[in-house]
């Protein structure tokens, strides 16, 4: 009988490791290996991170720039800009090739130095948002109210946006040459959300409105736009029909991936969207999928083939692209922030919450030679 329970035993150990193997082979462990810089980099909670070719640039009211090292550098202007900026760099807003200046200018990033590519005479630059071939400026006039202009590649010339009569911008989504305005109708008996599509940029096309629900965010496809609800997410052609809808009951708890063709909306709190069991929804033309990804994740972005997020204030996630978990990193500090880039995507760059900024690169790193 003992040898029997021993062989039983035996045999449950071996079952054991090999079913260890095969789960930690699918979902292998890596390492982060900390960048070596010249200091401990501060940073403040509403300070963002800006990248080009060189380095990085922390955006704030006195910009401090960086080589992908850590090391600081001197920002990558012509003279004269810099002249004109007063020898400081005050950056207000950015997108992925932008800046803007408190001097309303707007630069290029993608080359270097850096390229002047508009300077506001008139009205302060309040935000901007890239798209294909063109800027949207969003200025503040004499009443400190946001008016959307457009800024085409080449070009110093903005362009206006017609038909918006009493409205006020909200917000946007773009796809190619066409723009799809997100505003809010404030003259009407109760606040309506109207959508307004534009074609080669500033042509008016149509108008939606909803009257059952506020939208407080809206994404473009090439034929469709995304609505976010306070209680939907909607889908809409550009004839203004609805082709579908989804209740999600989020309370404006949700991140969004968009690409050319599709967008991923991840909703951290849910379990399900509508009756569909999940937190993620899978959105292109044809329609959508809801897909379960791990609960709780912030800061989810596109890494590699799949997605990295924040899993906890200690743990970095990365997923393939149905959300299924593979590499996980383990850090000592709590983490407060997490952010990558297109031009070195094996670095990481992790905000903890003592503000302090922190460089990680999935390469290991070679040992100090004296």
């Amino acid at each position: 009988m003992k040898a029997r329970t021993k062989l039983i035993i035996t045999f449950m150990v071996i079952i054991s490791i090999i079913f260890a193997y095969f789960l930690f082979r699918n979902q292998p462990l890596s390492e982060l290996y900390p960048i070596r810089s010249a200091a401990p980099i501060e940073i403040d909670e509403k300070e963002e991170l800006h990248f080009f070719s060189e380095g990085w640039i922390v955006c704030s009211s006195l910009s401090r720039f960086y080589n992908w090292d850590g090391t600081s550098m001197k920002p990558p202007f012509i003279q004269d800009d810099f002249k004109a900026e007063n020898n400081e760099v005050h950056i207000t807003a950015h997108t992925d090739h932008y800046i803007v200046t408190t001097n309303k200018r707007i630069y290029n990033t993608e080359t270097v130095p850096f390229t002047l590519v508009y300077e506001s005479e008139d009205f302060p630059i309040w935000d901007l948002k890239e798209y294909c071939d063109f800027l949207l400026l969003l200025l503040l006039d004499e009443n400190e109210e946001v008016q959307p202009y457009i800024l085409a590649d080449n070009s110093n010339f903005l362009f206006s946006l017609n038909g918006m009569d009493d409205t006020k911008y909200v917000t946007s989504g773009s796809c190619d040459k066409e723009l799809s305005l997100l505003t809010i109708s404030v003259n009407a008996p109760v606040p309506m959300s109207r959508v307004f599509h534009y074609v080669n940029r500033n042509e008016l096309y149509g108008m939606l409105s909803i009257d059952n629900q506020l939208i407080y965010n809206i994404y473009r496809l090439k034929n469709r736009v995304i609505l976010i609800g306070i209680k939907d997410l909607m889908c809409y052609n550009m004839e203004g029909e609805l082709m579908w809808s989804l209740t999600h009951d989020s309370g404006g708890q949700f991140e969004a991936i968009t690409k050319a063709e599709s967008l991923l909306l991840y909703f951290p709190e849910k379990s399900k969207l509508d009756e569909n069991p999940g937190n993620t929804v899978f959105i292109d033309e044809k329609g959508y999928d809801v897909e379960i990804f791990p609960k709780y994740l912030t800061d989810i972005k596109p890494y590699g083939k799949g997605y990295i997020a924040l899993e906890s204030d200690h743990s970095i996630v990365v997923m393939n692209q149905q959300g299924k978990t593979g590499n996980k990193h383990r850090l000592q500090e709590s983490v407060n922030r997490l952010s990558t880039n297109s031009y070195h995507p094996e670095i990481l760059f992790v905000q903890t919450k003592d503000n302090i900024l922190h460089l990680y690169t999935t390469e290991k790193q070679e040992e100090d030679t004296q």
